[in-house]
């Protein structure tokens, strides 16, 4: 598949938010403006150490159940973490290559 460029001018301050979004989306600068021209929105990952904490000790307790009913409602907890703060807003690779090619 050829590759093709695009080039485009930005003041500094633009840039610096440029890089300040993608580094919060987990995504390298061309990938971030890539979505974005695509009508996609990358969401930022949670700030902070203590969603990871949590989720962390969400992965531990799901391992770690006394019993299948605590196990299920660690699952569920976790799920929706995962889906809120990861999958939201976001779609599936079927999803996007239907979208580009325009069906």
């Amino acid at each position: 598949m050829k590759q093709n460029q695009v080039n485009f001018t930005v003041t500094a301050a633009e840039k610096k938010q440029i890089e300040k979004l993608a580094v919060a989306c987990g995504l390298s600068q061309g990938e971030y403006l890539r979505q974005r021209a695509l009508g996609f929105s990358p969401r930022a990952f949670p700030p902070g150490e203590g969603y990871w904490r949590l989720h962390s000790d969400l992965l531990w307790l799901m391992n770690h159940a006394p019993s299948s009913e605590y196990a299920a409602r660690y699952e569920t907890a976790y799920r929706t973490l995962r889906e809120k703060y990861f999958l939201a807003g976001k779609q599936s690779p079927e999803e996007i290559r239907v979208g580009l090619a325009g069906g």
